[in-house]
């Protein structure tokens, strides 16, 4: 019994740990609202996630600014798959890291990515994207 109420204890004081921040989770769903915005080609719906200062790096060592990230993902209607993310808050910033996987009629590519956040009022907005070409398995 013993045994059991200790356990109890232990688990119930982690557990808050790993629950997330009201801001952990703005920032997730500011990134769900991208990532849906970008399936559905939607410009004013990445108008509103993106910064104005966005600089959004691509593997292949492209940047382009919003309006250019606007227009290719309006085009072309990005379609990632997030595997591993991981977000972490620090003020009004914000990062996302995750290994992504980018649905493309030649393939898919796999990719590593790292997204910057800021809190823009009461809105998050990415500021800064970049990603990497993983390795072929």
């Amino acid at each position: 019994m013993k045994t059991l109420l200790l356990t109890t204890i232990v688990l119930g004081l982690a557990l808050p740990s790993f629950a997330e921040t009201a801001d952990e989770a703005a920032v997730r769903a500011a990134h769900e609202a991208f990532l849906k915005a970008a399936r559905e080609g939607d410009g004013a719906g990445l108008g509103k996630v993106l910064a104005d200062g966005l600089q959004y790096s691509h593997s292949n060592t492209k940047l382009e600014n919003k309006q250019e990230a606007i227009a290719a993902l309006v085009k072309t209607k990005g379609n990632f798959i997030v595997h591993e993310q991981k977000i972490h808050v620090y003020g009004k910033a914000a990062t996302i890291r995750a290994r992504i996987t980018a649905k493309n009629p030649a393939g898919d590519i796999n990719l590593t990515m790292l997204q910057v956040w800021i809190k823009n009022g009461n809105q998050w907005q990415m500021v800064e994207r970049h990603t990497t070409r993983l390795p072929a398995q």
